[in-house]
This record gives C-alpha cells, structure tokens and sequence, in this order.
C-alpha cells in the first residue's frame, strides 16, 4: 500500500537487486558488483542521454511477484536477442517481433545488471510472460529453415556451374543473386545460432550486420538487374554507343552496379553508426544499443525501403515487358521461344523474390496480424528450397543434367578405352625395343668376335714372317 502510494506521486521504476549489486542468472541470486548502474532512458524515440534514473526515479527493489492465475513466468531478455529500453515513465518497453511492442510496468519487470552464464555483465531485465516473446524456439527453427535454404541454393548454383547450357550471362547473373542471398542467410543463421549458446560479442553481432545487410541488399539488386535486363531484351533497345556489348561486358557493369550500390550503402550505414552521436538523431542505425541487425524504424529506413523501391521497380519493368511482348504477338505473332521462358523466369523470380519482401514490410505495419508476418517469415528462410524447385527440378533443366552426365560417362569410356590403348602400344613398344636390343646385342657380339679372329690372324702371321 506504501508503494502504491509513492508510485502514485513519483514514478517508479524496478530494480532486481539493491545498488551496488547485479543479478546473477546461473544462481538466481543478487551478488556484489563494480559496474555501475546506467541503463538507457528513452522518451519516446529519442534517447535522453542526460537522465538522472537516481533523481528521476524512485526504485522499487527485488524481483516482482508473476501472476500465478495468469500462469506467467518470470524470464530473462537480453538485449541482442530483444531490444528493450527504460521508458523515462518507468515502464520497460520491449519490442517482441517487426514494430510490435509490449510495455512492463514496475510490477511486470525488473531490470540490472546481469551477469550471463558466459561471466558478461550487461544490462537485461526480467519480465512476467507466459511464453518466451525472444522464442529461443523461433530462433532454433530460423537458423535450421535457413541453412537448409542455404543447401538448396548451393545445390542450384552447383547445377548452373555445371551445366555449360546455363553458363550464360542470365545464368551468371542467377547465380551472382543466389551467392548473394547464401552469404547473407550463412551469417544469420549463424549470429542467431551464436545468440542461442550465448556466445555473441558485441562485435561480432555489428560485424555480421554489416555483412548481412550487404549481402541481402546485394541479393534485390541482382533480382532487379533481371527484371531490367529480360526488359531490355524485349525492347529491342541497343547497348551503348548503338554497338552490342559482349556478355563479360555486361556482366561487368551489372556487377558494377549490383555490388557498387550496397557497398555504398554499407559504408554510409558504418559511418552513421560510429561517426555520429547516436543522441542526434532516431533515425540513425544505433546496431549497437538496440542488439544484432536493425530493429524499428532503422530497419524501415535503411533495409525496407530500399527493397521496396526495388520491388516497385521491378514491378514497373515487369508491366512494360507484359507490354511489349503482347505488341510483339499482335504485330508478327512470332515471339523467341527462349525469350518467352525467360519471361517466365522473371515472373517466378518476382513472385519468389519480391512479393514475400513486400508482404514482409505489410507485416511491420500490421503487427497484429500474427498469420501475415509467419507465414513471410517462414517463406523467406524457406526461399532456397523454392528456387531449387523452380530451376533445377524441371523438364528442360533435368534432361541437360541427364544429357550431361551422359556425356560424362562417355568422356569417361573414351578415356579409359584411350588409356587402354596407350598401355597396350606401350607394352608392344617395350617388346619391340626388347627383341631390337637383343638383335643388336648378337650383333656386336659377332662383330666383336670377327675383329677378334682377325686380330689373331694378324699376329699369327707377324710370327710367322719372324
């Protein structure tokens, strides 16, 4: 009752232990430490960097007593794994998936320093819940639906290397936007599996951001290189300078812009986050306050809306091919059949690739609805084992890796029916030498014994003449 009263004239916030202590989570018990106390105090989306918490606050010690009726339980957030903030109102704001938030009063939470079963100390706070919002179990199953989409896509790839058919520039570019999308899922899965076993430094969570972040962005830029290129081919436009360019050529600037523009991105987003004070400004990347990769409006501004306007993008190249390949049809009723299938591939592409990132930005602003952001999560770690469906177990695609692995064989029979061969002249060649060297050794031994006898007869007769 004393409490209720002083939290109705001043504004309350918890604390796990007394000042001077932390929160050990491996013994559940409050032990002596020589960090300070400071955790960030947010209003709003802005953080206020001159906050007094011991002035502002008046702090209630001791864990907080979960509803029991509710069946809820009290557990731990970090925030690599869930970003979560003081509120300069006391509440505890924690941010559960894609924009969605849920705030802890006094009662529902409190917060310290923790000292982790790996001996960091870090801020972290404890909150009443039924279930895990952080789901170590949502994280076991991304990280394993993601390196599973990392086989399939090392599997398509390995196919198109293969395969000389596909080795062409379409092929090029489908496996550069493949490379892209293993580099950035391998670093995920494996932040989010390094997030699980408590073994993600700080450092290393910004790193794999970076790498990430590249990757991905790389990914959309090579999916909208073939929504302009397959735009291109119908258009009847010509290179510039009015001459067609050779394949290299083009690859060469596709690739110029592909990883030229993220990169650019890339190193604006590093020097947002370690040249600028992060107090200026809500809108800069702060990877480092808020936990691995980007969270909020952050990512709404440097990751979705850069994919979105790619995804418009493509959008737009898609209609005018539509258009154009419906001119074509009218005007001579021919159309390249290798063009239409590569139509066709720009569409599965688009839908694969572009659709499920749109409806993913949907999500963040409808949090609410569970299903939408579920199932595009779910699409999205699952994309490599579409994109193997789509382009390697079909017809056309399955006749060149039988045709392949024909010729294979029959690469393999002619060489060893050439080794046999060699072996067997080889050997008639060894014999021949054989019986050769041994003519010759009879011979120069018959010579020798002509030269011999007439040496002999030689002296004979000196003696004799003697």
């Amino acid at each position: 009752m004393e409490r209720g009263c002083v939290c109705m004239k001043e504004t309350c916030a918890r604390k796990c232990c007394p000042f001077g202590q932390g929160y050990e989570k491996t013994t559940k018990k409050c032990i002596d430490l020589p960090e300070k106390f400071e955790p960030p105090v947010w209003e709003g989306s802005t953080l206020r960097s001159e906050f007094n918490i011991t002035k502002e606050f008046h702090f209630l010690f001791n864990k907080m007593n979960c509803s029991r009726e509710l069946e809820e339980l009290r557990i731990p957030i970090r925030a690599m794994l869930l970003p979560f903030h003081l509120e300069t109102n006391g509440k505890l704001y924690v941010e559960v998936t894609k924009g969605s938030s849920t705030i802890y009063g006094p009662d529902q939470y409190c917060i310290d320093n923790f000292v982790w079963d790996d001996n960091r100390t870090e801020i972290s706070a404890l909150i009443c819940f039924k279930s895990d919002p952080a789901g170590e179990n949502h994280y076991q199953v991304s990280s394993t639906c993601m390196l599973i989409s990392c086989f399939f896509i090392v599997l398509t790839v390995a196919v198109y290397a293969w395969l000389p058919e596909l080795r062409n520039l379409h092929g090029m570019v489908l496996m550069a936007h493949l490379l892209s999308f293993l580099v950035g899922f391998t670093f995920m899965a494996t932040m989010q599996i390094k997030i699980l076993r408590n073994d993600s430094e700080p450092e290393t969570c910004t790193s794999f951001t970076f790498i990430i972040y590249f990757s991905l962005l790389s990914a959309f830029f090579w999916l909208n290189i073939m929504c302009y290129d397959i735009w291109f081919t119908f258009s009847g436009k010509r290179a510039i300078g009015g001459r067609p360019s050779s394949a290299g050529v083009r690859f060469l600037y596709y690739s110029i812009y592909a990883f030229g523009i993220p990169l650019l991105l890339t190193v604006l987003l590093v020097v947002l986050e370690f040249g600028v004070d992060n107090n200026i400004s809500n809108l800069l990347p702060r990877i480092r306050l808020q936990g691995c990769f980007l969270f909020g409006n952050s990512k709404v501004l440097y990751f979705y809306v850069p994919i979105l306007i790619l995804c418009v993008a493509n959008l737009v190249f898609f209609t005018l091919t539509a258009m154009k390949i419906a001119e074509i049809k009218k005007q001579t009723q021919v159309l390249n059949k290798k063009d239409k299938q590569r139509f066709l591939l720009y569409i599965k592409l688009f839908l694969v690739m572009g659709v499920n990132w749109i409806l993913e930005v949907v999500s963040y602003f409808y949090p609410e609805a569970d299903y939408i952001w579920k199932f595009t999560d779910a699409y999205n770690v699952l994309v490599g084992l579409i994109i193997f469906i789509i382009f390697v177990c079909k017809v056309k695609t399955l006749k060149m890796i039988r045709h392949r692995i024909k010729n294979c064989q029959r690469s393999n029979a002619n060489i060893g029916e050439m080794k046999a061969i060699s072996r067997i002249k080889l050997s008639h060649w060894r014999n021949g030498t054989g019986i050769r060297s041994s003519i010759d050794t009879i011979r120069t031994t018959i010579g020798q014994d002509s030269d011999t006898k007439s040496i002999r007869s030689d002296k004979l007769t000196d003696t004799l003449h003697s």
